[in-house]
């Protein structure tokens, strides 16, 4: 591979974790993203039905809706409601706002802000301690989002520590008004308010669309999962699709007779890797292997057979649980929040039951072993 290959699709991964790029917050793949635009934008649009949008200070990637609906994965642990609302407040009084704000300044706006009558929220009460900590959370995301940027290195300590403080001002931004008015496509917005008039891709391009994006944005596709349409065009153009896939992220796609999985190279590309070096991982990761055993792939469980496995792990692996695991329904809870996030545990739509799906198979029979060992293996190699 030539190396404005790998470039391109170090910038179009990078894009797809993180939706703004800029010199600040990405300034190593900056430059890429400038330099590749316009392939990578005909790759966002072509075969993803995104807008890249790529201006002289940032990208933005905008995820349009296929067909007038709006169709979006299902985020892992997303952000409340109420830290959403008091986003979008927090972005309303960022553009009242001086070129430079802080954390305390903009609680002042929104607190002003949500008693107005039109508003029709709850009133924001920086008064109490939840609601500043759902604050910090809000303005953390609207700095994800590029509408802020801090002005110093130690901004998350100073965001935490406005949340117990009450006389301190937390974090210095700059407000960044380009970003901060994109922060919603007005195509997705209209969409999402129920508006058809502006129809997306036509059918054909939304089979296609529909498909690329389930094979990048989601753990696993089954083929049960398809729509008739996105069947058929796999079925006549599984090798373009294959293709596609390799030549804007370097990945490789499993197929199953079941369904297929964009594996990416490095963990560092995905947004939920598993199992990471942590106990909840562990735990559910053992839990997974002994429902597996006891009840095979594509088996349906119950509430009382995930909380029995829990306890076994439990039981057997008392000493590689932490405190957090030891107390209550933890083990549980951790398996059932990262598997199902993962699609290894699927809810059947009756109450407290789950379906092992086919891919729960690839973490059959898990060798455990310590760091400690591991890194010996490795170093004896």
């Amino acid at each position: 591979m030539n190396r404005d290959a790998a470039e391109r699709q170090r910038a179009f991964t990078a894009l797809l974790r993180s939706p703004v790029v800029d010199r600040h917050s990405h300034p190593e793949v900056w430059p890429l993203v400038r330099v590749h635009r316009v392939t990578l934008g005909e790759w966002f649009a072509q075969r993803l039905g995104y807008r890249l949008l790529v201006t002289d200070s940032a990208a933005r990637l905008f995820r349009l809706p296929v067909d007038g609906v709006v169709l979006a994965p299902r985020r892992f642990r997303p952000p409340s409601r109420r830290v959403l609302v008091l986003a979008v407040l927090a972005a309303a009084a960022a553009e009242d706002a001086e070129d430079l704000t802080t954390t305390q300044d903009l609680s002042d706006r929104v607190r002003v802000l949500s008693t107005r009558d039109d508003v029709e929220l709850a009133t924001y009460d920086p008064d109490r301690f939840a609601e500043r900590t759902l604050f910090v959370k809000a303005v953390r995301l609207l700095v994800s989002l590029g509408a802020l940027r801090p002005t110093g290195r130690d901004d998350e300590e100073q965001r935490e520590g406005w949340a117990h403080r009450r006389d301190a001002i937390g974090g210095a931004y700059e407000v960044r008004r380009e970003l901060l008015l994109r922060l919603v496509d007005p195509t997705s917005l209209r969409a999402a308010l129920g508006d058809r008039s502006h129809d997306g891709p036509p059918h054909e391009a939304a089979a296609r669309v529909g498909l690329m994006r389930k094979l990048v944005e989601l753990p696993v596709v089954l083929h049960e999962d398809l729509t008739d349409a996105e069947r058929a065009y796999l079925t006549g153009q599984r090798h373009r699709v294959l293709a596609w896939c390799a030549e804007m992220t370097g990945w490789v796609v499993e197929q199953r007779a079941e369904g297929m999985a964009l594996i990416a190279a490095d963990e560092a590309d995905t947004d939920l890797p598993f199992p990471r070096l942590r106990a909840a991982d562990f735990a559910a990761l053992m839990v997974l292997d002994e429902l597996l055993r006891l009840h095979g792939v594509d088996s349906v469980v119950t509430a009382d057979d995930l909380a029995s496995a829990a306890a076994e792990v439990r039981v057997r692996h008392a000493k590689a649980m932490t405190n957090d695991l030891r107390t209550g329904d933890a083990v549980e809870a951790a398996a059932r929040d990262v598997l199902g996030a993962l699609d290894l545990l699927r809810p059947t739509g009756t109450p407290r039951g789950w379906r092992l799906t086919p891919a729960a198979a690839r973490y059959r029979d898990p060798r455990v072993v310590a760091v400690t060992a591991r890194l010996d293996e490795e170093g004896a190699r």
